[in-house]
């Protein structure tokens, strides 16, 4: 099985190498500005895609060889994810992790001061969905909803609205206007959270699966073939400007 770029044409470009024989010298190297562009009829059919979760360190040579037995695939694993820049698309490994999140926030102290808050799933006694599991939110976020047995208002406060101003008889909380009141509704994520998590958003990946590869593979030696054109030369190869040669 071929490497990446052996599939890609080439262009016979103008030498700029000091030990050239001329102005008219050129060398043929890797067209790198043509890309493979997953079919439609691929992209849209969710039966050709297998989920696949990326773990721990694991590079995308690896992930080839697990599902297709071959690391020289790695470059069907990213294309058919739309990957085209490896460091910031795919999951950091641990090493590379760590030295990008001090460098970003400047110290561990950094790491653990709160980034955001998100709130916490929450159904009334009726099975009705109050609040969602996950939405960020302010520390002061609040909701509030009708108790149908209770018949009252109650709210569910964040950590900083509507503090608890008095608590009944029956121990229940109550703000400053009466109305009842639910906090912890919202937890803090911190830097170092915050961080994880969005690397770990990136290891849920889909693989083409091993019935289709071929199909891909054979595409890909297509599309990277010239048409013919004013600068064609052959199916792999085509011609560029010179500026030497005009004067320009």
């Amino acid at each position: 099985m071929a490497s990446y770029f052996s599939y890609f044409p080439e262009i016979e470009y103008v030498s700029r190498t000091t030990d050239r024989s001329s102005s008219a010298e050129t060398i043929n190297v890797k067209n790198i500005f043509k890309r493979p562009k997953l079919r439609n009829d691929f992209a849209n059919v969710a039966t050709a895609f297998s989920d696949y979760m990326i773990v721990g360190d694991e590079r995308p040579d690896q992930t080839a060889e697990a599902v297709y037995g071959d690391p020289r695939y790695d470059w069907v694993i990213l294309t058919t994810n739309n990957i085209t820049n490896y460091h910031n698309q795919w999951p950091l490994n641990s090493v590379d992790f760590q030295k990008y999140i001090l460098e970003k926030y400047g110290s561990e102290a950094a790491l653990e001061e709160v980034h955001h808050y998100n709130t916490e799933l929450f159904m009334d006694q009726n099975g009705r969905l109050i609040v969602p599991e996950g939405l960020r939110v302010d520390s002061n976020f609040d909701s509030r909803y009708l108790d149908e047995v209770l018949q009252t208002e109650i709210t569910m406060a964040g950590e900083t609205l509507n503090p608890i101003t008095s608590v009944d008889n029956v121990g229940v909380a109550r703000d400053a206007n009466g109305d009842q009141v639910l906090s912890n509704n919202v937890f803090p994520v911190t830097n170092y959270q915050y961080e994880v998590n969005e690397n770990d958003a990136k290891r849920r990946i889909r693989v083409l699966k091993s019935d289709y590869l071929d199909i891909y593979v054979s595409d890909m030696r297509r599309i990277m073939k010239y048409k013919p054109s004013t600068d064609y030369l052959n199916r792999r190869l085509k011609k560029v400007y010179n500026p030497r040669l005009s004067g320009s």
